[in-house]
């Protein structure tokens, strides 16, 4: 018998309706781009347009159809700019300092504005007339709670206490090229992490969490959700761990998308949970575990501790049982 679940949208679609539907538009939007861009020969910052999918599909399946204006036209068209050109801003200084000193017009480029639009679209969608959508955004823009800033600071603090320890007892530590404490570095850090935080988080989180995640913990137990979101997540990023600019070998795609993402999505379920379902709070958690290993020295066999924290979230919430 196929299980129906009312939605917040006050559908009556199937839980594995929405699942499949979900994940069979975000493959397709983002796969689409990411091989079209790499063949055209895309460079890796207008690239960041396919990662846009999850959210951007999020937003299509939430929509109620009933209208409300609830900003004036005006005001939506001044915050449009304001975003877009912040998300550019944001990417042309990462590249500048990726990259090292580049020239004026290639700082400026046009051409960026484009995957510029993913965030901004997606954080427009707080202000929709659309009563779902405005509910997807307005998590993820107005979903601060006391576990955001836990949720931020947690992976640092996870991995960084025992890196610390180990470089302390004489430990060999991998070692960013732009890592340490310097002006420069620190800048580049906070430019790292909003960056992560629009093209990351924003561009995710409402899509893998806030969709994906709400609607399978209707039908099943936070545990067997993170699990069914785990999956297709970790395949997702498939195309893009091939096509990187130095390629994950096996071993390294198992260790990351496997051994390493198990744990990290259920951290991450737990702190949705936590957050009363903030998706800014996963969004700031995930910004923070795609920055650290970058930006700041690490001893790798500190992520054993994201083991113990992920059996501490399942033990502590019960996550085999279902809410």
């Amino acid at each position: 018998m196929t299980t129906v679940t009312v939605n917040n949208d006050g559908s009556g679609r199937s839980v594995w309706f929405d699942y499949w539907t979900f994940v069979a538009l975000t493959y397709l939007f983002s796969w689409s781009l990411l091989v079209a861009g790499v063949k055209l020969g895309w460079s890796e910052d207008l690239l960041n347009v396919s990662g846009a999918g999850p959210a951007i599909v999020a937003i299509l399946l939430s929509r109620r159809g009933a209208r409300q204006r609830v900003v004036p036209a005006a005001s939506l068209a001044l915050r449009f700019i304001v975003l877009l050109l912040l998300s550019w801003a944001v990417l042309i200084l990462d590249a500048a300092w990726r990259d090292g000193p580049v020239s004026l017009p290639r700082q400026l480029n046009p051409w960026l504005l484009i995957p510029a639009l993913g965030p901004t679209m997606i954080i427009m969608s707080a202000w929709s007339s659309d009563g779902g959508i405005r509910e997807l955004g307005q998590r993820l823009i107005s979903g601060w709670s006391k576990w955001t800033p836990y949720a931020l600071l947690f992976f640092p603090v996870l991995v960084g206490i025992p890196s610390v320890i180990a470089y302390a007892l004489g430990a060999k530590l991998i070692w960013p090229d732009r890592g340490g404490i310097t002006a420069a570095a620190s800048a580049t850090a906070i430019v790292a992490f909003v960056r992560n935080c629009l093209f990351a988080g924003v561009q995710e989180e409402p899509g893998w969490r806030g969709f994906l995640l709400d609607r399978l913990q209707r039908r099943y137990s936070p545990l067997v959700a993170t699990l069914l979101v785990w999956a297709p997540w970790a395949l997702w990023h498939g195309p893009v761990d091939y096509y990187r600019p130095v390629r994950f070998s096996l071993v390294e795609e198992i260790l990351l998308r496997v051994v390493t993402l198990i744990p990290l999505t259920i951290i991450l379920t737990w702190f949705y949970n936590r957050s009363r379902r903030s998706i800014l709070t996963v969004a700031m958690f995930h910004a923070a575990m795609n920055t650290f290993p970058y930006v700041f020295a690490y001893y790798q066999l500190a992520y054993l501790a994201l083991f113990l924290a992920a059996a501490f979230a399942v033990v502590s919430d019960k996550m085999w049982r279902k809410s």
